[in-house]
């Protein structure tokens, strides 16, 4: 049973099982290429494994078990990630794209913490709305244990600002 159940945790998280594997051939890469010589191919290789192969590996493991803009924001975040990867594996002299668009880093940040705000308001909202529904919050994307934890939580703010001193 618990073997059947690790089988189909595998299955369906490949993605994070691999992840050790790309930072070690990151690692790899920093400390055995020959930045003197070779510093673009350098760099694209790392831009490349970062800013698009694990994305697209991602998008991959997880389409159609996530909703499609639950996986976008996830990869547009694991873009942001990879720039900043490829950024500590390129020693800086070697660094020439990078130098030129790490400025999209900070946009691509700014852009995922409107989304998280605007996401985590919406959720607020239902949680402390006079009918609150476990189910609403899990159809936003959390898991349900969170949901009723939420719901839990609010029920108690309610009750303490309903209580006046005496």
């Amino acid at each position: 049973m618990a073997r059947l159940q690790m089988t189909t945790l595998i299955r369906q998280h490949w993605f994070y099982l691999l992840l050790p594997l790309w930072f070690a051939a990151s690692v790899n890469l920093h400390f055995v290429h020959d930045w003197a010589r070779q510093p673009r191919f350098g760099e694209a290789a790392a831009l490349f494994d970062w800013c698009l192969f694990v994305p697209a590996l991602y998008a991959l493991c997880y389409r159609g078990r996530r909703p499609a803009k639950a996986v976008a924001v996830r990869v547009v975040a694991l873009v942001c990630t990879g720039v900043w990867v490829a950024g500590r594996t390129v020693p800086d002299p070697a660094e020439l794209v990078l130098r030129e668009l790490g400025w999209l880093r900070g946009i691509g940040v700014a852009g995922l913490l409107l989304l998280e705000l605007g996401a985590m308001i919406a959720m607020l909202r239902i949680a402390f709305s006079k009918k609150a529904d476990a189910q609403a919050l899990v159809d936003t994307g959390l898991p349900p244990l969170v949901a009723r934890l939420m719901l839990a939580e609010a029920r108690f703010w309610r009750w303490l600002f309903r209580r006046r001193p005496p």
